[in-house]
Parts: C-alpha cells; structure tokens; sequence
C-alpha cells in the first residue's frame, strides 16, 4: 500500500505570526506522518499569496504555479500526477531518499 497524506488547515493567526508557530505546526505534522509510514507528504495554498519561500524553509518542494508533478512513477511504477486544485500551489515532502 502507498501511504501519502495532505495537511490541511494548519493556520496561525494574524497576530501570532513570526513566533515559529506554524514551522511547529508543519514539523509536527511531518513527525506524526512519519510515524504512520507515509511516503509523501502535501498541501496547497493560495495562490493569491506573495511568493514566499516559507515552505521550502519548511523542507517542502514548491513547483511553479500550475506544474504537476509525476509520484506514480516513483512509488508504484505507474504514471499519475499530483498537483494544485484551481487558485492553489502545491508544496510537497518525500520522506527519506526518493525524490
């Protein structure tokens, strides 16, 4: 089986931000996914945000806007894309080597 998960609605108020709050965030949710053996892990953001290279600081990978990105082939041997929904960007994190 290929495990893989998306965070979802990890959020810090506007007020808290710039504390390490949401790098505490991400690192947890990373921690806890590893823990459950998954292989790869994602989530999108807006769009509309300014670049900003927060998740890459994170360890996240964070293809251009619109660019999809090819997991099948590494996991499993078959082609299937993975990208962002319509105003979204994807970031992603392979656990370990594969990449």
């Amino acid at each position: 089986m290929i495990r893989y998960a998306k965070i979802k609605a990890v959020a810090v108020n506007k007020d808290a931000r710039g504390r390490g709050i949401g790098a505490a965030l991400l690192k947890r949710c990373v921690q806890v996914y590893w823990q459950l053996d998954c292989m790869l892990l994602f989530g999108e953001f807006e769009t509309t945000r300014a670049p900003d290279p927060y998740y890459t600081r994170q360890g996240f990978t964070v293809p251009e806007h619109g660019q999809t990105h090819d997991v099948g082939t590494l996991l499993c041997g078959v082609p299937m894309r993975l990208g962002a929904g319509p105003g979204e960007t994807l970031f992603y994190r392979w656990r370990g080597r594969i990449r």
